[in-house]
């Protein structure tokens, strides 16, 4: 009797679960599905890009063959002062930067390709005023953040987001 009543208690257990489970099918899986489409559709609406990982950014979407590597300041270095980091020296930034242009762009025709050597004095003052907003710690802990920047103010003074898609340090050291 004992054995039975055990296996009747399973079996009702089972039962519950079995019941529950096509609630949960039949109930929530379509609610979800619902609001997956309405977001899909609001991001769409704004403009939102979905994507994930690092082929939502920009440069990441641009072919390498509608690129143009410009050189700033001919390839040579620059000599940049640091913000101070509070600890009574003097700190500077050596590098040597290189800029992604996006000949798609619509800015490509007036500012880029041949005609960025004729930009390159305000290209390398935009640059400089960038950096020098920068600490060391700021720029050992986070190059690329320095990128990011010098890729942001380029492009908001050409008036273009999507002008320039990276900025390259072929040659950075900092003291």
């Amino acid at each position: 009797m004992k054995k039975s009543l055990l296996t009747i208690l399973s079996f009702a257990l089972s039962l519950v679960n079995v019941i529950l489970t096509a609630v949960i099918v039949f109930a929530v899986v379509p609610e979800i599905n619902n609001v997956n489409s309405l977001i899909s559709k609001v991001a769409e609406s704004i403009e939102l890009d979905l994507r994930t990982g690092t082929d939502a950014d920009m440069g990441n979407t641009v072919s390498p063959e509608s690129l143009y590597i410009y050189s700033v300041n001919s390839g040579e270095t620059m000599t940049i002062n640091l913000k101070s980091s509070g600890d009574g020296e003097s700190h500077f930034l050596i590098v040597a930067i290189t800029l992604s242009e996006n000949t798609l762009s619509d800015k490509y025709e007036t500012f880029g390709g041949d005609n960025s050597a004729t930009y390159d004095a305000v290209i390398r003052s935009q640059i400089n005023s960038e950096v020098a907003k920068y600490t060391i710690d700021d720029i050992e802990s986070d190059p690329a953040g320095l990128q990011t920047a010098i890729k942001d103010t380029l492009n908001s003074y050409f008036g273009d987001s999507a002008f320039i898609v990276d900025v390259g340090f072929s040659s950075i050291t900092y003291q």
